[in-house]
């Protein structure tokens, strides 16, 4: 039975795939074959739309999800998620101003 919280390891797994094929695409790029880092970095695309769109549906059904943690450790979970989040929202643009240059060949 589907529940909601399934999607967590989903976005997990998606997030993992989207990784793999980044560093592939860098590699066969790196070894001139051309058309297997565009395949990569176009399915990379893909997989990173489906992990957002499973990622906003999870926070959106679910609501805040409040860090408990307390002392050092409150201090180093917001030192990570801060720039996290930042640098999440800021990548989005630049992703797709890549992806439409790459798509032109420029």
């Amino acid at each position: 039975m589907f529940s909601i919280y399934s999607l967590a390891p989903l976005n997990a797994i998606l997030n993992t795939s989207a990784a793999v094929l980044l560093l592939a695409g860098f590699y066969f790029i790196k070894h001139k074959r051309v058309r297997a880092h565009r395949a990569c970095m176009i399915s990379a695309v893909c997989v990173s739309a489906a992990f957002l769109t499973s990622y906003l549906i999870f926070h959106y059904e679910v609501g805040d999800i409040l860090f408990t943690g307390q002392g050092w450790i409150r201090a180093l979970y917001f030192s990570i998620l801060i720039p996290h989040v930042i640098l999440a929202i800021v990548i989005v643009p630049l992703a797709l101003t890549t992806l439409y240059f790459g798509l032109r060949s420029r």
